[in-house]
């Protein structure tokens, strides 16, 4: 009932900025014309970013191109290492980031858009023949190893579970090998990452992922809180994701990288 409550409230306090087009709801100057820079990490981060045929591709960015033409911004791309991002964030020298999870240490960098984009789901994954099951209880999961990825929260509820045996790796590369080769029982991770890294080592067909998902965590487009304009620019760009979530275009982002049923939108 919450859940339906809020997605009523969003819908009326979105309604002025429809009506209006992609008007800001703040006063100064127009957003349209400008061109921002988006920082993204160097380490590719499928589905949301990530190298393809020499070409950088992902929801995120296919979602951002749409959504910044509707309202007449131009995007230009600058990958730096994570700390670098954020820091970058911090001193203005990026206008964006197209893919950040909402918390209170990154509040004071940005100003985010006011509904997410994207939902991100992790799920627990095993060779296709590994006897393991899962209902939701972690507990359940105390006799495994378990393989993550270092530096990224998979929920509270995961990230907090002191009787789990985890062991954090650098990168999917490495957490879909150690899967492969035994050295873990099972792993976490999102699904399109796993299965194109799987891919890439001749493994496509060997894991299988457990329902339900680990956590489903909104992906949310923000603006650093140094640009002059990031109140109007979060507005004008809440209002175009709301209206271009409505399309069969995103529809069909979805479902090309496999992000249907996440959650809000999805």
């Amino acid at each position: 009932m919450r859940y339906w409550l809020l997605r009523v409230v969003l819908r009326v306090l979105l309604l002025v900025v429809l009506v209006q087009g992609t008007a800001p709801l703040y006063a100064g100057e127009p957003v349209a014309g400008q061109t921002l820079t988006a920082g993204l990490a160097e380490a590719d981060y499928p589905p949301f970013y990530f190298r393809e045929n020499d070409r950088l591709v992902g929801f995120s960015i296919e979602v951002l191109d749409e959504v910044a033409q509707s309202i007449g911004v131009d995007i230009r791309y600058q990958r730096l290492s994570w700390p670098r991002v954020l820091q970058a964030l911090s001193d203005g020298s990026v206008d964006m980031v197209t893919t950040f999870s909402n918390t209170a240490e990154r509040a004071p960098l940005v100003v985010y858009t006011g509904i997410p984009h994207a939902f991100e789901r992790n799920h627990l994954f095993a060779l296709t023949d590994a006897d393991i099951r899962f209902d939701g209880d972690l507990e359940t999961l105390s006799a495994y190893r378990i393989g993550a990825i270092t530096g990224y929260s998979y929920g509270d509820a995961f990230d907090n579970a002191s009787y789990l045996m985890v062991e954090r790796v650098l990168d999917e590369p490495t957490l879909v090998r150690m899967v492969l080769g035994g050295r873990f029982d099972v792993a976490v991770g999102n699904p399109f990452a796993v299965n194109l890294e799987a891919g890439n080592q001749d493994a496509a067909g060997r894991l299988r992922f457990l329902e339900p998902a680990v956590n489903s965590s909104p992906i949310y487009m923000a603006f650093s809180r140094r640009h002059p304009q990031a109140l109007e620019l979060a507005a004008a760009f809440t209002a175009a994701i709301y209206k271009f979530k409505e399309t069969e275009r995103y529809q069909s982002l979805l479902d090309k990288y496999r992000l249907r049923g996440t959650g809000f939108g999805g």
